[in-house]
Formats: structure tokens, C-alpha cells, sequence
């Protein structure tokens, strides 16, 4: 009977789903395969780093991760499941000075190199689909093929707004070679299940079909959270002819996220049981545990989508050194938010708040919908010839995208003030949204056209310089309606363009280590949320440049993995999100650090790995704004830190157990840097048993139950100015959480 490996894909690194092994030079195929028949269970959970791999997302002209001059990790599949990871944010997270949130009113958010939100872009499958913290939703980890992270700006390569970083999550897609059935099944604590099933057949003699389901559901660690989705990605490839291939791909998603919006913070002294070791603020406020499995939102809150992404692919190889591709793309989204989402603690009896000692929601009931169309078309050439008797990549392209987005809100205004519009902090009454106030509706239209080029010349067989430049046009027209219908002054037109440059060049000082050094910059419209500015703010562009030096290296044939970086970058000119439905100009921001990831392999059953990120972040001071300089932006932690350990073949069995630990440092909770928030750490452990063609895993999630802030929104942090009482909360982590899990592979 064939083993569970030999039915499962093979990784581009050492690693499969289920074995990991060192491939010596000059091993035979007899070889391979008596060493894949003596080890049974690797440490799957533990990847290497992937140094000879190629990832899209740092170039596109198939150069290596050791080829190319930035920070570029990938996160397979294999390793994802094993790890535990059901999200996109779970597996990035994991990452060397990556932290992330899962507010229900910007799922799917980062925070990389010191910036966040809109500054870190989001792709599906190569494709941008707007800002990150405006378009995005929680993407699960089965119907991945792996997650791809490109580090510092890479406007360059992608366009508008990567500052921080880039995450590309690559879907699993149709291949011409045989691929197993997969089926997963999970259920832990608190009713939380996922099922997934995919396979890729053969349907013709030159045509290619996979289907991957994944459905995910909770009843949440909060009462009434209960967050559920469906994702589902199809992929068509038909080799036309040898040298002429379509692909057709959908991805479809429909989900509903979890309806918790956060813990009020309460005086101190009003507190039962005041948590000063998770937060800590200026004005004397903290969490009551007594609090923290409550939800202050209504009954029938709501944060729904219904999207689908369409993308056809040309492949056209006119010679063996010349290849074009066409993609062209269709993206819509509708998504509904209606909630209480803001709440506040009633110290004294102002505007709303007829009497104290409650949570006043009445300002926090807010809904928001989204009307989205997107269609783009990239076109790319890419040439490998010789210039001067040296090596050389050459690609261009053009790209065209039409974003048409309508966005309607509305606050709780002219709806008389009732009782159950306030609760009690304890023992909170769920009660009804109600009627929909409409405060406006707000089209806008942003047209792009770029055109770009990427060039690695081969100086010498040690010496290779990397370049890109991409120009890019971008027409922005915003319209902003009343309740009435009635065109409002706020409304405005504005074009821009900009040219995005990265020079780099990587020095091999072995077959298996190299250095690089690179230059890169990059142009914004926009920092906060372009679906917000209005005609008032400052919209000139925003600068952006990053010097960045790094070292990668590959030791004792493949079983020591390292890389390390010091990054530099400085931003003018930013324009953040400061309020629910506001954005204003706060001067530069300015970020350095180091990053270092590694991987182990000490014997052929134990396994290695860690990271850790150091990040130097402050505001910097401007002409016409000057009170956030000097602070650091929230949710940016000074040190962070992972580690995986695995050990396999326990007493000669098919068991392996291991563990991991994350550690993230202090952040602030706001801009005013006033709200402090707690350091943690995090251990997970598991347990896997597996036979021919399956994996049964136990594993333990937060095994102390540490109680914790992961991410802080600053527009429902101190919202509380007596005339507008909006705000003052944060989301609080999920406990202790049990699962079991069940893999097959036919």
C-alpha cells in the first residue's frame, strides 16, 4: 500500500505533509527512497526557509528567494495545517515582527516593519483587490497552496501602497501532474469545527480540474460571536498546445464575522476584578474579567460578505527564452456591517448618558454597506538572453484597473435615545438594532494604468544586480451624497502619478550563502483610507524610501537554515485614520530594526526553528502637525519572538509531539501613545499519530490561557469626548482552546 507521502504533493523544499528529508548530493533514486522508507514521521511543523524557492511576490522573474535583494518568507501548506493555522493572519503572524488583528471592522490587518493597515497590501493570488483594511476578509489556510511575504516597500512590483510589506495568498490550482484527494476534518472548544475537501483529475488528454471546499464555523469564546464562512476555489488549465496554455479560475467566499466588537474599559474602581496586567491607561481605566466572555452588541449584529473573483491566464512561450502572459480579472463584493460596535462607560451624567455606572451604546450603533466592482488586466513579457556575453531577466508589463466602489453609512442621529440603549457592564442585554439612520452614500472611482519592468543581470557567477521601476496614473473621484441625495462640498477629483524604483544587488559568498544590499521607495495617494479622505485633507502624495542589507545561508547540507536583516525606512508625509469615519494629516514616520529567522535539523528526528524581529518606530514631527511626534504607532511591538520545536519516531512509533512559543513585547494601544498594552506569550503544543494515508492531530491552543490584547483599533479606543460618546474598548483574547484533527489522502 502506498505510504501517506508518496500521495501527498511535494514541497520545493525537504518537507512534505507528512516527511521531511535531506536529499545528499549524489544520492540515487534507490537512494531517496530507502531513506524516505526509514523515516516515518519528520517534524512537519517545523519548514525550512525555503531558500531555494521561488516566490511571485519578491519577482517575478522566477529568481529564488537567496537570488533575490529583500526579505521574502514563505509559508507552505503542509506547514500551515500542521501548525494549526485556519487563517491567513494565524500563519503570518507566525512571522519575525508581525502582529495582526481580527476587529471585526478590519479583518485580516497587519502591522510589518512598523507600519499597518493600508500600508501592509494584501493580494489573492497576485491580484490587489483595494486596501487591505477596507477590502479584506479572513481568508482560510486549506484551499492555499502557501502564503508568500515580501517585506518593506514594494511599490515597485505591486503598486500602490506597500510600505511594510506585501502578503500574497496563492490558492491551489489545477496542475497537469497526479495529486491526491485531500479531506480535513476538525472540532475543538467552544463547537469549532472546519471541513475541507480538494483534488485535482484529469478530464481530457490536455485538461486540468481542482476543486477545493473549506467551511469553518464557531460558536465563539464571546457569547453571540459566531463566525462562519464558506470558501470555495475552482481552477481550469487546458494546454492548448505545447506552448500555449488557459487557465480559468474562481474563488468564491461567503461568510459572516465573528459579532464581537470589544470589552469596554471601566474606571478602575468600578471594576470586579481590574486587569492592570493586560492594559494599562493614562486615565485610570482597565478591563473587568468578570466582562470577558460578554458581548455588548446587539442580537441581530451583522458583518456579512458575499464576494467572487474571476481571473482567466494566458500562457504563451513564443520561444524557449520568451514567454507572454495575459491576466485579466473580475472582483465584486457586497458586505453589510450593522452593529453596536461602540460602548462606553457613563462616569457622569452628559448628552447620552442619563446616568452612570453603565455602557452607553447609543452613538455606537453604526452600519456601513459596500457595493465593489473591480476588472484589470495585466499584460507581461518575460525575455532571458545575454547582454554583453552576461546573463540576463528582463521583464515588463503594462496593468489596467477600474475600481468602482460605493460605500453608504449611517450613525444612530435622530433615533430618540431609549433605555435599552445602556446596559449594564456586567450583564449586558443584547436588545435590537432597530431602524437605519443613513448618513450619506459616498461613490468613488479610482482608475489606474501602470506600466513596469524588472531587469537581474548576472555581473559575474557570484555578483547579481536586480533592479524595477514602475510608472503608475492614478485618477481618484470621490462623491459625497447626504441622506437627501443632495451632492455635498466634501466631494472631489484629483489625479496622480508617480514613478516606484528598487536597485538592489546579491553577492554569493558560497553555493549556499549570500548577501545582498538594496534600495527601494515608493508612492502613496493615501495612507489612511482612501474611501474616507475627503476634499478637506492633504492628499499629495506620500514618500516612502527603505534601505535594507541582509544575509542568507544554507549550512551543513541543508540542516541549518538562516537569514537576517536591518532594515531602514522613512515615510512622509502621512495621513492616518484617527476616527470611525475620519482621517487627518499627522507628519512622517520613521522605522528600523532587525529581523532574523532560522531553521534547524540537530538529528533526523528532531527539529528547529525560530525568529525574532527588534523594531525602532516613532512619529516624526511635521510643519503642520505635531502631536504624535516622537511617539510610537500602535500595535507596533519592540521585540517579538517564535520557536518551534518537533520531535518524531517517539519509541519507534509514527508519533510526533511538539510545541511552539510567541512572544510579542509592549505596544500602545493609540496614537497619543496613553493606552499601554501588555506583553505575552503564547504555547501551543500538539500531538500527531499517522498512518498510511491519514493524520489524526491533537493539539492544545494558549496553554497557560493567557488573557491578552492581540490588536488595538484607535477608533474605538477613547471615542469618549462628551459630545460625541462613541468608544472606549478592546478586544480581548481567545482562552485555552482544544482541537482534534483528522487528515486523509487518497
Amino acid at each position: 500500500m502506498p505510504s501517506f507521502l508518496e500521495k501527498m504533493p511535494k514541497s520545493k523544499g525537504f518537507c512534505t505533509l507528512v516527511l521531511c528529508t535531506v536529499t545528499m548530493a549524489g544520492n540515487t533514486d534507490a537512494q531517496e527512497e530507502s531513506v524516505v522508507e526509514e523515516i516515518v514521521v519528520p517534524g512537519r511543523a517545523i519548514d525550512t526557509l525555503d531558500l531555494n524557492s521561488t516566490s511571485r511576490t519578491g519577482s517575478r522573474l522566477g529568481l529564488t528567494v537567496m537570488e533575490t535583494p529583500a526579505s521574502v518568507e514563505l509559508i507552505d501548506s503542509s506547514v500551515m495545517r500542521a501548525r494549526g493555522y485556519k487563517s491567513v493572519a494565524d500563519a503570518v503572524k507566525s512571522l519575525p515582527g508581525v502582529t495582526s488583528g481580527e476587529s471585526p471592522a478590519a479583518p485580516s490587518t497587519f502591522s510589518m516593519r512598523g507600519f499597518s493597515r493600508s500600508s501592509i497590501t494584501v493580494l489573492r493570488d497576485g491580484i490587489w483587490l483595494g486596501p487591505a483594511n477596507m477590502v479584506m476578509r479572513p481568508q482560510n489556510t486549506f484551499n492555499l497552496d502557501r502564503i508568500e511575504v515580501l517585506r518593506g516597500p514594494g511599490s515597485a512590483l505591486h503598486g500602490q501602497g506597500v510600505v511594510g510589506g506585501t502578503v500574497n495568498s496563492v490558492i491551489k490550482r489545477a496542475t497537469d501532474s497526479e495529486q491526491p484527494i485531500e479531506l480535513l476534518a476538525s472540532y475543538g472548544r467552544f463547537g469549532t469545527y472546519q471541513f475541507g475537501a480538494g483534488g485535482n483529475t484529469q478530464l481530457g488528454d490536455s485538461t486540468w480540474l481542482r476543486v477545493d471546499v473549506n467551511q469553518y464555523g464557531s460558536d465563539g469564546y464571546v457569547d453571540r460571536m459566531d463566525p462562519e464562512s464558506t470558501n470555495v476555489t475552482a481552477s481550469l488549465l487546458w494546454q492548448a498546445t505545447e506552448d500555449f496554455d488557459v487557465e480559468f479560475q474562481v474563488d468564491y467566499l461567503d461568510d459572516s464575522l465573528a459579532d464581537y466588537w470589544g470589552t469596554p474599559l471601566v474606571p478602575q474602581n468600578s471594576a470586579i476584578k481590574p486587569r492592570d496586567d493586560v492594559i494599562l491607561t493614562s486615565s485610570g481605566e482597565t478591563v473587568d474579567e468578570k466582562a470577558r466572555f460578554r458581548n455588548f452588541n446587539v442580537r441581530d449584529g451583522r458583518a456579512e460578505s458575499d464576494q467572487l473573483l474571476f481571473r482567466m491566464d494566458l500562457s504563451w512561450r513564443l520561444a524557449d527564452n520568451i514567454e507572454l502572459t495575459n491576466t485579466t480579472y473580475s472582483f465584486n463584493a457586497d458586505r453589510d456591517w450593522g452593529n453596536a460596535e461602540g460602548y462606553v462607560y457613563c462616569t457622569a451624567v452628559v448628552d447620552v448618558c442619563t446616568e452612570t455606572g453603565v455602557i452607553q451604546r447609543y452613538y455606537g450603533y453604526f452600519f456601513v454597506t459596500h457595493d465593489q466592482n473591480l476588472l484589470g488586466n495585466r499584460f507581461t513579457a518575460n525575455i532571458n538572453n545575454q547582454i554583453a556575453g552576461l546573463d540576463n531577466r528582463l521583464v515588463a508589463g503594462i496593468e489596467l484597473t477600474d475600481l468602482d466602489f460605493e460605500r453608504a453609512r449611517g450613525f444612530r442621529r435622530k433615533i430618540p435615545l431609549a433605555a435599552g440603549d445602556s446596559v449594564d457592564p456586567i450583564s449586558p442585554v443584547a436588545g435590537n438594532y432597530g431602524a437605519r439612520e443613513l448618513r450619506g452614500i459616498s461613490p468613488t472611482d479610482i482608475d489606474t494604468r501602470a506600466v513596469f519592468l524588472e531587469n537581474a543581470l548576472d555581473l559575474t557567477n557570484r555578483i547579481k544586480l536586480v533592479g524595477a521601476l514602475r510608472y503608475e496614473e492614478l485618477d481618484l473621484v470621490r462623491d459625497n451624497f447626504n441622506d437627501s441625495g443632495v451632492l455635498e462640498g466634501s466631494s472631489f477629483a484629483r489625479d496622480f502619478d508617480w514613478v516606484s524604483v528598487r536597485l538592489g544587488a546579491v553577492a554569493r559568498l558560497s553555493d549556499d550563502v549570500s548577501t545582498y544590499a538594496q534600495y527601494s521607495d515608493g508612492k502613496d495617494p493615501v495612507n489612511a483610507n482612501i474611501f474616507l479622505v475627503n476634499s478637506g485633507e492633504n492628499l499629495d502624495l506620500t514618500d516612502v524610501e527603505q534601505w535594507e542589507v541582509g544575509l542568507k545561508g544554507s549550512w551543513h547540507e541543508g540542516r541549518t537554515q538562516a537569514t537576517i536583516a536591518y532594515f531602514d525606512i522613512q515615510r512622509d508625509d502621512v495621513l492616518e485614520r484617527i476616527g470611525v469615519d475620519s482621517a487627518a494629516s499627522i507628519g512622517g514616520r520613521d522605522s528600523s530594526g532587525f529581523e532574523i529567522s532560522s531553521a534547524f535539523n540537530p538529528i533526523s528526528q528532531w527539529r528547529v526553528g525560530a525568529n525574532a524581529a527588534f523594531t525602532d518606530a516613532e512619529f516624526r514631527r511635521s510643519t503642520n502637525f505635531v502631536t504624535f511626534a516622537g511617539n510610537t504607532p500602535p500595535n507596533v511591538a519592540e521585540v517579538t519572538g517564535n520557536f518551534w520545536t518537533s520531535y518524531s519516531e517517539i519509541s519507534g512509533l509514527p508519533l510526533e509531539i511538539g510545541g511552539s512559543v510567541q512572544y510579542v513585547d509592549d505596544r500602545y494601544g493609540d496614537n497619543a501613545n496613553l493606552v499601554d498594552l501588555s506583553s505575552y506569550t503564547l504555547v501551543d503544543l500538539f500531538a500527531t499519530w499517522s498512518g498510511a494515508n491519514y493524520n489524526l492531530t491533537a493539539r492544545i491552543h494558549n496553554v497557560t490561557d493567557e488573557i491578552y490584547v492581540p490588536w488595538s483599533d484607535v477608533f474605538y479606543l477613547q471615542q469618549n469626548d462628551p459630545g460625541f460618546i462613541y468608544a472606549n474598548q478592546i478586544l480581548l483574547s481567545a482562552p485555552r482552546m482544544f482541537e482534534l484533527s483528522v487528515e486523509f489522502a487518497f
